[in-house]
Formats: structure tokens, C-alpha cells, sequence
């Protein structure tokens, strides 16, 4: 069952007449916006072999460059995708003409996170940098709000933020959904991970799939990634100085984020792909990357790691709404499950049961965020409960929070 998103980052590449430079990871949606929601009519993508493929036929690099320059000269919008396979000499080329027209580069590799970030790099001088990322919670919550009841919406919207996986989807249970993806595309979420790096940077995949590795099954302290890294000999010595960069490297690639500690200055870091999350916290656990497993077999754990990830999926989308920051609180003694910031200063203390919440559930959430000041919100499946103090928002709630955005 296909979806069509509207999202927010089509307005971004419609508007202006700046030249920009389009990057993230693949299998986000670049493409799509840039050839069915964006609709730039010159669309040209670079192949390995170097081959053009556009509307108008296939060309070499040659052809490419001169046809750009004639657009350009003509003020028309251009778009080159995979622009990373092309020499420094075609781009410079291109440069010269800068700012006639608009030239629109698309890529997806590690060589783009470093291009564009890179003190001394020369694209900064003519592009303004643009990462598409995964879909934002409020834009797909409005996307498939009007297709399946609100506790669905939410469940579904948690793991289609991925747009690879839209295609995928058929109305299922979202516990068959995300069963079927990890049982029948783990050659897919391999690949998420190995595409990103370009022939020059092989020796370093091992060093960046230990760490996807390592943090999937559940360790996300630097300290412990670094020390497992070195037990495995894959980085000199003990010193977390070698892993910050390549932590830094895959959050750019929105692989990986980092989380605040509130009240700290300690980082919880994650995966960023919930199935993938879902993939590496099962391999861990049950060998899923070299054997089969039946539902019946990691139901328990795997309806346990779906429900972490729309309890995450809510604190993104609250951090969307209250434009603030989300940041984990982690005390022994309190459970709180994510609080937003503005200026390191608490507005929301959210706690998510996805279930139908009973009194019980409101007194533990009033004890555990005693003397944790901002708006206390307790967001469920369904509710029937009130509180002078914690907001109960449901299901349904969450949606016409949503939806009140847009009148």
C-alpha cells in the first residue's frame, strides 16, 4: 500500500534560487522529492560507470556538462543526482557559471558528509547544504491520518517515517509488519550501511559497523564502545577520541543520534532507523542475521522493542510540535521517559504507556516526575482517566494535536 507524503523538505528545495547541495543517507527519499515532489523537469543521475541517465535519453559526462551549462546560462533549475561520482574538474566547470540558473547536487555517500563539512571544502563557497532525512512525525501522522484509526496512525507512522518502507506496508498489524521486513529484508538493512561508504573508505567499514553493531544491541555509552573496539583491535589504543569522529560521521549520515542527558553532559546515542534498531537489538539476542526465527519465537521481545520505538517516535513528535529539544533523564529511582527543552529548560515531562492507562499507571507518572518542573503529559493508546495534574492525551489527542497545526 502506497502513501504520498507531503513534506516539509519539498518546500525547502522549491523555494529560493540558490544553488543547493542535497545529502543524507540513501533510502530517504531524495530522489522522490527532488523527481515527483520537487517536479524539476532537468533531472540527470550519475551512474557508477559514469553514464547520465535523464528523461531525455541516456549521455556521457561530456554531454552532461555542456547541457548544464546551457541551462544554467538559460536560468533554468538543474538537478544532478549522485553528483559524488563526478570529477573535481566537471564540478569546477560548473562552478564557474555560479549564480546563474540553479544547480541542485544530490548525494548520499560518506564523501558528501565530508565535502560539505570539510573546513577547506569548495562547495561550501556556492551550495547551501540541505540534509533530507526521514520523514518529520508530524508529516507523516497528517499523511496516513485519514486512512486507519488514530492508535494505528501512530504505530504505522513510527516505522513509515522510513520511506523505504512505504512500499512495503499492506495494512497489517504493525507486529506482522515489522516481522516481515526484518525476517525478509535483512539483506536490505545490510546494505543501508555498506552503500554509504565510497571504494576509498572500505578499510573503515568495519570500524562503523562494529559501532552500528554495538549500539543496536543496546550499548550507547562512548566509554564501553571504545573499549570493545579496542578488545577487537580495531582502533589503536583505549582513547574515546577515535570513536567520537566516527559517532560524529554517522549522525551526519543520520545513522546514528545522539541524546542529551538532562541535567548532564553525557550523550545516549542510538540508532536513528527504528527497524534497524529492531534488527541489531534481535541479532543480538537471537542470531536473526544467520538463522530463522518464527514470531511465536521473539513476540515477547519484539512487541516490547516496537513499543521503545513509538515511545521514541512520541518524543520526536512532541520536540516537533513545541519546537524544543528531546533529551532522556535516566535515574535509577525515576522513570521518565523523555522531557523536551528550550534553552536547557524543562516544557514538557513525557511518559508513554501504549496501552489503556488505569489509575495506577498516573500516580506512578506523578511520583516518578516529583520536582521535575514544565508541562506533565501521560500519552496512551486510550484513556478514560483525569488528573489536575498530568495531562492523559490519547490516541486520538495526539492526532488533532497534530492536525490543529496545519488550521
Amino acid at each position: 500500500m502506497g502513501y504520498i507524503i507531503e513534506r516539509k523538505d519539498s518546500t525547502k528545495l522549491k523555494e529560493g534560487k540558490n544553488w543547493i547541495l542535497v545529502y543524507g543517507r540513501r533510502k530517504v527519499g531524495k530522489t522522490f522529492l527532488l523527481r515527483e515532489l520537487g517536479k524539476f523537469k532537468n533531472y540527470f543521475m550519475v551512474k557508477k560507470d559514469l553514464e547520465i541517465v535523464s528523461d531525455n535519453g541516456n549521455m556521457d559526462l561530456k554531454t552532461l556538462i555542456q547541457n548544464t551549462k546551457n541551462l544554467l546560462l538559460n536560468n533554468k533549475t538543474i538537478v544532478i543526482d549522485e553528483f559524488q561520482r563526478l570529477n573535481e574538474g566537471a564540478l569546477e566547470e560548473l562552478m564557474l557559471l555560479h549564480p546563474k540558473g540553479r544547480l541542485m547536487l544530490s548525494g548520499s555517500s560518506m564523501k558528501v558528509v565530508k565535502n560539505v563539512f570539510e573546513p577547506k571544502s569548495a562547495l561550501l563557497g556556492f551550495f547551501t547544504p540541505i540534509r533530507i532525512g526521514f520523514i518529520s512525525p508530524a508529516d507523516m501522522l497528517l499523511g496516513i491520518q485519514k486512512k486507519m484509526k488514530s492508535e494505528q496512525t501512530i504505530e504505522v507512522a513510527t516505522f513509515l517515517r522510513e520511506p523505504w518502507l512505504i512500499p512495503i506496508y499492506n495494512n497489517e498489524k504493525i507486529i506482522d509488519f515489522v516481522f516481515k521486513v526484518i525476517n525478509e529484508s535483512k539483506q536490505i538493512i545490510s546494505a543501508l550501511i555498506g552503500e554509504i561508504f565510497t571504494e576509498e573508505e572500505r578499510e573503515l567499514t568495519k570500524r562503523y559497523e562494529t559501532i552500528l553493531s554495538l549500539i543496536g544491541s543496546g550499548i550507547w555509552n562512548t566509554k564501553e564502545i571504545t573499549s570493545i573496539m579496542y578488545t577487537r583491535k580495531l582502533i589503536p589504543d583505549p582513547s574515546p577520541h577515535h570513536v567520537i569522529q566516527y559517532l560524529k560521521n554517522l549522525e551526519e549520515m543520520e545513522l546514528v543520534e545522539s541524546i542529551k542527558l538532562y541535567k548532564t553532559k553525557g550523550k545516549f546515542y542510538r540508532l536513528f532507523s527504528p527497524i534497524m534498531n529492531i534488527y541489531y537489538s534481535l541479532d543480538d539476542r537471537y542470531n536473526i542475521s544467520n538463522r530463522q526465527v518464527s514470531l511465536n519465537e521473539i513476540e515477547p521481545t519484539l512487541q516490547k522493542l516496537i513499543n521503545f520505538e513509538i515511545q521514541n517516535f512520541i518524543a520526536d513528535l512532541f520536540a516537533e510540535i513545541y519546537n524544543g529539544k528531546k533529551e532522556y533523564f535516566l535515574d535509577k529511582n525515576k522513570e521518565i521517559d523523555f522531557i523536551i527543552t528550550e534553552r536547557n529548560k524543562p516544557k514538557i515531562i513525557g511518559e508513554v504507556k501504549w496501552k489503556k492507562i488505569s489509575k495506577e499507571d498516573i500516580e506512578k507518572f506523578e511520583n516518578n516526575s516529583f520536582g521535575l518542573f514544565g508541562k506533565k503529559v501521560l500519552i496512551c493508546k486510550e484513556s478514560k482517566e483525569e488528573d489536575r495534574e498530568i495531562e492523559i492525551i490519547d490516541s486520538d489527542k495526539v492526532i488533532k494535536m497534530v492536525t490543529a497545526q496545519i488550521k
